[in-house]
């Protein structure tokens, strides 16, 4: 199987699942508009989730092609792959152990189904194709993330 095969599947599903609410699988049927989940810390210190909605514009990205959605530009220095053992972090969920991201960042299911769970109590379903940006950092509570029945992989972007 060539890089082609294997490849072209994992981008396709971020480019069709990603544009939606990340914890609710949606499609977003419009490619101007693409939402993702937002982590956050909250005044009090405890993490909360918000939908976030990116307004993309019609841009001359890589003429002579067609032009496509273009928009939210954050600057990233790195981007890295994270692999998880199929149950990672179970036990800390049924432990209530929360953690903060080592460094604000986005997350990208590439394999697998992750559950990112707030000291509120909100747990929200990450499939792939799932995208997310973490920025509740020390000194807030954190988060707690488990991986499903399989393993699961993220791409990481800072």
């Amino acid at each position: 199987m060539s890089w082609k095969t294997k490849t072209l599947p994992v981008v396709f599903g971020l480019i069709v699942l990603s544009g939606s609410t990340a914890s609710r699988g949606e499609d977003s049927r419009d490619p101007s508009h693409f939402t993702y989940a937002r982590l956050y810390c909250a005044p009090d210190g405890n993490t909360r989730f918000q939908d976030m909605t990116a307004e993309l514009r019609k841009t001359d990205f890589a003429p002579p092609a067609p032009p496509i959605h273009i928009g939210s530009d954050f600057a990233a220095s790195r981007a890295f792959f994270g692999g998880f053992e199929a149950g990672w972090g179970a036990r800390d969920l049924e432990n209530r152990l929360n953690h903060p991201t080592p460094a604000t960042q986005f997350g990208i299911v590439l394999q697998g189904a992750f559950s990112i769970t707030t000291t509120d109590g909100e747990t929200r379903r990450l499939p792939p194709g799932s995208v997310f940006r973490l920025e509740d950092t020390s000194p807030c509570k954190g988060h707690i993330t488990v991986v499903g029945e399989q393993p699961g992989f993220l791409l990481f972007v800072r």
